[in-house]
């Protein structure tokens, strides 16, 4: 199907004579004799393609494109720009306008009209997105204040979009308020967002829902042209106390940046679907650079926090976080526990398998660690194959119970899969309870005291210091 053509030129002799040559070559045209009337024109017949003069009356053609770009439909529309002989662009606004391409009228007119149909031609160009969401702009601009007016407000909106990075640090924030800056313009009940890297997938409801993580998982990556398999996932805003949602009526809008998508938005029970729409369509280039930024952070953050080996993490940050714990437990007496953890006869296995499979038992020692403590744990690879692992809010029984649950599913792992030997890895543990005199190395050296007792007592074991 041929792309539809928008010309636009005050001089009916030029309009008049490129849209006769564009419908010889099969093209549908539509004309407007200026720029306000090709700004209300392009929101009735959606073209493909605009061919406009350069200097027009009410609103030259930079303008024109300028707010065509603002909205992220249009930002495949192929505009070309006709300038007269006198006409002065400058070259960087030209650039920045947004349009392909410029071509003087000076040309030889046959030669001028090819060059307009072969750009025509080109299949790129196309509104990409909810094509018939774009007729509720009723209100037709009058005058070139009513356009500009317009621009205005997209600019101050994504403006206030962007301006929720100061926040990078704590991305919930970010989202909570995006997404109440959504409901300003338009009534929903739940706001369901996806964020998307390598490192991890992370899902916020708006209000809080009672739908199991995995469902929901499932529910956005299918919305997703291509997703990513992330190392690990988080949710926020997801309880089994609230009642589960049974998401019917949706409207979806991906978060992509450069082609690439970040992530998804998927919105239900939308009040008015076109208001939703139109004010997204404005805003889904900021809120794809908002995911993009927010996504590049968190891979940041995890390549300093994380251990890459075992996606526990790492001893800085398990120091920082001690200190934290110790501080407030000297304000508040909230108990919390140290262990030391060390695979047996690691050094060994590195002998007599390689290094490549050490590298896999530590691997799977992070696996078993993530999936067998509590969400109010810390687990953090110390070095080698030592780990520090906090308890908090616990006691020694409490935490000795976490470590037989860990030894346990330790033991239950088929080694001799990985190994190619029925002999199982082990680990030994030791445990120690913070007090309000312990500095940061009291108690880890505590706890190491208690490892070392474990050892000694062959091994396989649990010692509390």
């Amino acid at each position: 199907m041929r792309n539809k053509i928008l010309v636009v030129d005050d001089s009916t002799m030029w309009r008049n004579s490129i849209k006769i040559a564009l419908e010889k070559a099969g093209f549908t045209v539509e004309t407007a004799v200026d720029g306000i009337d090709a700004l209300n024109r392009f929101f009735q017949f959606l073209p493909d393609v605009v061919v406009t003069d350069y200097l027009m009356p009410r609103m030259n053609a930079i303008q024109l494109t300028q707010l065509l770009r603002s909205y992220s439909s249009f930002k495949n529309v192929g505009i070309l720009i006709l300038t007269g002989t006198s006409d002065r662009v400058n070259g960087f606004w030209a650039h920045k306008s947004g349009a392909n391409m410029f071509l003087k009228k000076s040309e030889n007119l046959k030669e001028l009209l090819s060059k307009i149909i072969k750009f025509s031609e080109n299949e790129s160009f196309y509104c990409d997105w909810h094509r018939d969401v774009y007729k509720i702009h009723r209100e037709p601009f009058g005058e070139l204040s009513d356009a500009l007016e317009e621009k205005l407000k997209i600019e101050a909106i994504n403006r206030e979009i962007l301006s929720f990075l100061e926040n990078l640090e704590d991305e919930e924030r970010i989202i909570k308020r995006v997404t109440a800056l959504m409901k300003e313009f338009s009534r929903f009940n739940i706001a369901l967002w996806l964020l998307i890297s390598p490192t991890a997938g992370r899902i916020y409801s708006f209000p809080h829902i009672g739908n199991l993580s995995e469902e929901l998982r499932k529910l956005l990556l299918g919305k997703m042209i291509g997703p990513l398999t992330p190392s690990e996932w988080h949710a926020k805003g997801i309880s089994p106390k609230l009642q589960p949602v049974k998401f019917k009526d949706v409207s979806v809008f991906p978060l992509k940046s450069s082609g690439t998508e970040h992530g998804v938005v998927l919105i239900e029970g939308v009040e008015n679907k076109g208001s939703l729409e139109y004010f997204m369509d404005y805003t889904l280039e900021s809120m794809g650079l908002l995911a993009y930024t927010l996504n590049i952070f968190w891979e940041q953050r995890a390549a300093s926090e994380i251990d890459f080996l075992t996606s526990l993490y790492s001893r800085r940050v398990g120091i920082a976080k001690l200190k934290e714990l110790l501080a407030l437990h000297k304000r508040t007496n909230i108990p919390f526990v140290v262990g030391m953890l060390d695979i047996d006869d690691f050094k060994v296995i590195n002998d007599s398998y390689g290094h490549n499979v050490g590298d896999a038992v530590l691997r799977e020692f992070g696996r078993i660690i993530k999936h067998s403590l509590r969400e109010t744990d810390f687990a953090f690879r110390y070095g080698g194959e030592e780990f520090l692992l906090i308890f908090q809010a616990s006691n020694l029984e409490e935490a000795r119970n976490a470590i037989e649950r860990l030894r346990k599913n330790f033991f239950d792992v088929n080694w001799k899969g990985l190994l190619g030997t029925d002999t199982p890895v082990t680990f030994s543990a030791g445990l120690a309870a913070a007090n309000r005199d312990m500095d940061l190395y009291d108690i880890i050296e505590k706890a190491d005291r208690a490892l070392y007792k474990a050892k000694a007592s062959g091994k396989n074991c649990v010692k509390i210091e």
